[in-house]
């Protein structure tokens, strides 16, 4: 009988501490995994590819501004008369200056931060 009662105390003392150990190996997991990801959403790719993100959502409000200002006019050309007509054209090329212009801008402010990541991205990291 007391054989069967330390076999058993074995048997329990077994179980928990493989709780233990399983418990620890848990956290121990979830820091490597919370300091992987500290440091890859610091990282120079990320950080390019978020900027990407927004200079793509950028341009493509611009083309659907360009889309928008030639679809408005060309569906409500047969109903005007000369003077409108002509007073839609000129407001349409104002509106596609505006918008060929933005573009400009934004292109050339791309470039601009392009090569300053260019520049971050071949500089080691100070320590």
């Amino acid at each position: 009988m007391p054989y069967v009662i330390l076999a058993l105390c074995a048997v329990v003392c077994t179980f928990f501490l493989a709780r233990l150990l399983v418990a620890k190996t848990c956290l121990v997991e979830k820091a490597i995994e919370d300091t992987i990801a500290r440091k890859l959403s610091a990282a120079a790719p990320k950080v390019e590819l978020e900027r990407l993100r927004e200079e793509n959502g950028v341009m493509r409000n611009l083309l659907i501004d360009m889309v928008e200002n030639e679809g408005a006019s060309s569906s409500a050309k047969s109903q005007m008369s000369a003077a409108e007509s002509k007073q839609a054209m000129n407001a349409r090329m104002q509106r596609r200056r505006e918008i060929f212009g933005e573009a400009v801008y934004l292109l050339r402010q791309t470039e601009k931060s392009r090569t300053g990541v260019r520049i971050a991205i071949t500089q080691p990291p100070e320590s």
